[in-house]
């Protein structure tokens, strides 16, 4: 690999030799250019011969005049689009434009220390972010750092130094049985009676539900494969897209009032098709708007909205029927394992930490049940 030198002259700076050599970005695979410069021309051949050196080597030749904000939105950020969700890729440019190069965008990525973090820290949880947030952003940097150690454009991850805000544990709002009863009854009346049910008695994800296909309905088993969701992707579009995690992939059973809601969902489509004809756009979703697309995220907002209404109930948020499902199974005692199953939850332990709340209810309910049978056995020998 060879590079190219040249002289300037300028009243300001003088004479400088000036080094540059071509060569793919480490990050993003890009042809890019690193350069360096000296007083003379023996010192920027000796310079620019070390940087080909050191690339051809595998560390990197990333120009160290390289900011924070270039690192980030140039390099970083290009190089995961394609290993990670679009809707990952939109939260971390989220994070990164938004939360972070308003402080330390201009600062050289080899001089960024510790310190600077913790003023970033600091200045997002004085405007009011909460420390969740301020953890997640934490972990994008951590990761963002990460790579550009591994690649060897840094030498540390000064993340690894600082200690992030807790995340706090969000508290869990659930509907009572009462309210789900009055709920299911009104939602019975609409044509999504079937999306209610399965929300509240199967604990889908709001883009589970919307990316649910009749492909995946096994009416004479009353059983549910959930393998795909609607997400949110780079731009403001929705796109289909794999489950949030591995264990988001599965297989639940339907209670019967689920699979005849189902049933009569499926007849009023078919009608619906009949009805419209070539307007149709049948693409398999069970779910659709006026014309056979996936409903739309909004429009299923607002209608839940309307349902709140009138039913009468308290006011929760569309991603809380999963927690009432999850509150209402734990408190009915069903064992974790199926809770955790049916939910797409990574492990079980997620689950009862999860859902803590019910099990310190459960607790007490089970030292109840030992200390009255320990009871009754011991009535019976006396």
């Amino acid at each position: 690999m060879k590079g190219t030198i040249r002289k300037k002259v300028g009243e300001r700076i003088g004479v400088a030799w000036y080094g540059r050599f071509d060569h793919p970005d480490p990050l993003t695979g890009k042809r890019v250019a690193t350069r360096v410069k000296a007083s003379t021309r023996s010192e920027c051949e000796r310079l620019l011969r070390e940087a080909i050196q050191r690339f051809e080597s595998g560390q990197s030749s990333l120009d160290e005049r390289i900011t924070v904000r270039e690192y980030l939105v140039d390099r970083w950020l290009p190089s995961i689009a394609s290993t990670v969700r679009p809707a990952t890729v939109r939260r971390y440019t989220d994070i990164v434009k938004n939360h972070t190069l308003h402080l330390i965008g201009n600062i050289k990525l080899a001089k960024l220390s510790p310190l600077d973090l913790q003023r970033l820290y600091a200045d997002r949880l004085a405007t009011g972010l909460s420390p969740t947030t301020v953890h997640h952003q934490h972990a994008v940097l951590h990761r963002a750092l990460g790579q550009a150690v591994r690649m060897r454009v840094i030498d540390r991850n000064v993340a690894d130094l600082v200690d992030p805000p807790r995340r706090a544990k969000p508290d869990v709002t659930a509907w009572d049985v009462q309210e789900v009863a009055r709920v299911l009854a009104v939602g019975d009346t609409t044509d999504l009676a079937a999306l209610w049910r399965i929300a509240l008695l199967g604990g889908l994800r709001r883009g589970e539900l919307l990316g649910l296909m009749w492909e995946d309905v096994d009416f004479e088993r009353g059983m549910l494969a959930v393998r795909r969701g609607l997400i949110r992707g780079i731009g403001g579009t929705w796109e289909l897209g794999a489950p949030k995690t591995a264990s988001g992939r599965r297989t639940i059973a339907l209670d019967a009032s689920c699979v005849t809601a189902l049933r009569k969902h499926r007849a009023a489509q078919n009608a619906e098709r009949l009805r419209l004809g070539g307007v149709w756009q049948d693409q398999g979703f069970i779910f659709t708007n006026e014309t056979g697309g996936p409903l739309h995220v909004n429009s299923l907002v607002s209608r839940f909205q309307r349902l709140i209404a009138a039913a009468g109930v308290r006011v929760i948020r569309f991603h809380d029927m999963r927690h009432t499902c999850a509150t209402l199974a734990l408190v009915q005692g069903i064992h974790p394992k199926v809770v955790q199953e049916r939910l797409g939850h990574a492990t079980v332990a997620m689950t009862l930490d999860r859902y803590s709340h019910v099990t310190v209810g459960l607790q007490r309910d089970a030292a109840d049940v030992m200390a009255a049978a320990v009871e009754a056995a011991r009535q019976a020998a006396s």
